[in-house]
C-alpha cells in the first residue's frame, strides 16, 4: 500500500509539472524551464504571443544573471572558476541554440551571439586547471592522492578531449590509485591435494568483481605489487563411508472406484425430481507399502577465507569457508496400489542402486563449491579492499 500511495504520488507530481505554465516557471525564477516549455508552445503555435512574451523575458533574464555571474568569476580570477564560466558559456550557446530551431517568426524576434571564442577560451582554461591539479595530487605519490589526481584528469578530458597527454596521465593515475588482491590457496589440511584442485580453484571468475579501483588476480602478475592477499586456508578433508539405509512406509490415498447409488436413511435408492436414481462417486481408500533405498557418501572440506593486508601485514579479516559436498541417490519398490504413490515417491520407483563416486569425484564436487564459497565472501567484502 505504502509503495502504491508513493507511485501514485510520484505520476501526481509528474503531471503537476507537465501542467505547469511557462509564466509560473518565469515567475519563480526557473528561467531555463520557461524558456523550454514557452519553446515547446510556439513550435505548434508560432503566433502564441502570450508565450512569445514569456520566452523573451526569461531569455533575457537567464542571460543577464549568467553574463553577471561571469563577470563576478572572472573579477574574483580563481583558477577554479574556469570549470563553471565555460558551463555557463554552453548553457547560454544551448539556450540560443533552442530558439534557433523555432519558426522565423519567433526567431527573428531575437539577436544571437557567437560564443565560439568564449568558450573555446574558457574550455581550454578550465582544462588546463583540472590537469595542473591532477599533476598536483599525482606528485604526492599515495594511493587516495592518485584516486583524486584521476577525477581531475577525467574532468580534463570531459571538458578538452584530447588535452596535452591527459589520457596516458589518466592511464598512469588509474594504476597508481588501483587496488590489487591475489587469490590463492593454502592447504594445511596434511592430505594431499589432486592435481587438479589447485587448477580448479583458480577458475573463480573474480574478474567480474572487479571494480573501478579494485583487481582481483588468481595468477600472480611478477608486475603488480599487490596489496592485499586472499588466502583460502584448507584446515580438514574428510570423506565419510559409502552409507546405504532401507526404510520401510506405507503411502495411502482417496480415489474414486466407479459410481454408487445413493440410499436414504430407510435404505432405499434416492431418486431426483425426475425419478433417476442418483448415482454418486464411489471413493475408496487404497495403499502402497514402499521400500525406499537411499545411497549417500559426502566430501568435507574445512576451511577459513583470510584477508591480510600487506601494506601493514596484518590480517584483516577472516569468514568460514567450509563446505560438504554430498551424493545422495534414491530409489524404491512397491506393493499395492500405485495410484496410492505420491508425487514425490513416483519419481523414485523403478531406480536402480548407482555406483558410489570415488573420493577424486567428491573432491571435484566440493572444488565447485570451494569456488562459489570463496566468491561470496570476497564479493561482500569488496568495500574493504577497496580502501
Amino acid at each position: 500500500m505504502v509503495m502504491k500511495k508513493f507511485a501514485t504520488l510520484l505520476l501526481l507530481s509528474l503531471f503537476l509539472i507537465s501542467c505547469t505554465s511557462s509564466q509560473k516557471m518565469l515567475d519563480r525564477g526557473q528561467y531555463d524551464r520557461a524558456i523550454d516549455k514557452a519553446a515547446e508552445k510556439l513550435r505548434k503555435k508560432p503566433n502564441n504571443e502570450k508565450e512569445l512574451n514569456v520566452l523573451k523575458e526569461a531569455y533575457e533574464l537567464a542571460n543577464m544573471f549568467d553574463r553577471e555571474r561571469i563577470e563576478f568569476l572572472e573579477l574574483e580570477g580563481r583558477e577554479e572558476s574556469w570549470v563553471e564560466i565555460y558551463r555557463t558559456y554552453e548553457e547560454m550557446n544551448r539556450r540560443q541554440n533552442v530558439i534557433r530551431t523555432l519558426p522565423s517568426r519567433v526567431r527573428n524576434e531575437f539577436t544571437f551571439y557567437n560564443y565560439d571564442n568564449e568558450i573555446i577560451e574558457s574550455k581550454r582554461a578550465a582544462a588546463e586547471v583540472s590537469y595542473k591539479r591532477g599533476l598536483d595530487f599525482l606528485e604526492r605519490g599515495d594511493k587516495i592522492s592518485a584516486r583524486q589526481a584521476w577525477n581531475e584528469f577525467d574532468r580534463a578530458a570531459e571538458i578538452y578531449p584530447g588535452y596535452e597527454d591527459v589520457d596516458i596521465k589518466l592511464a598512469e593515475s588509474h594504476r597508481l590509485g588501483m587496488n590489487n588482491a591475489l587469490y590463492f590457496i593454502e592447504n594445511n589440511s596434511g592430505m594431499v591435494l589432486p592435481d587438479f584442485f589447485d587448477a580448479e580453484m583458480k577458475k573463480v571468475t573474480l574478474r567480474e568483481l572487479n571494480t573501478h579501483w579494485l583487481n582481483f588476480d588468481t595468477y600472480e602478475n611478477d608486475n603488480i605489487d599487490y596489496d592485499y592477499f586472499l588466502v583460502l586456508n584448507i584446515t580438514e578433508i574428510a570423506f565419510s563411508p559409502e552409507s546405504v539405509e532401507r526404510r520401510i512406509y506405507k503411502e495411502s490415498r482417496e480415489i474414486q472406484d466407479g459410481m454408487r447409488y445413493e440410499y436414504d436413511s430407510n435404505g432405499n435408492v434416492k431418486k431426483d425430481s425426475t425419478g433417476t436414481d442418483i448415482r454418486v462417486p464411489n471413493m475408496v481408500i487404497v495403499e502402497a507399502e514402499i521400500t525406499e533405498t537411499e545411497q549417500s557418501k559426502s566430501a568435507f572440506v574445512a576451511g577459513s577465507l583470510d584477508f591480510y593486508d600487506l601494506r601493514s601485514d596484518q590480517l584483516i579479516k577472516t569468514e568460514s569457508a567450509s563446505i560438504e559436498a554430498v551424493f545422495r541417490h534414491r530409489y524404491a519398490r512397491f506393493s499395492g496400489n500405485r495410484e496410492a504413490l505420491s508425487e514425490e515417491t513416483e519419481k523414485i520407483i523403478g531406480g536402480r542402486e548407482a555406483p558410489f563416486p570415488g573420493n577424486e569425484q567428491m573432491m571435484m564436487d566440493a572444488t565447485e563449491l570451494l569456488k562459489n564459497r570463496s566468491k561470496s565472501i570476497i564479493s561482500r567484502n569488496r568495500r574493504l579492499l577497496e580502501n
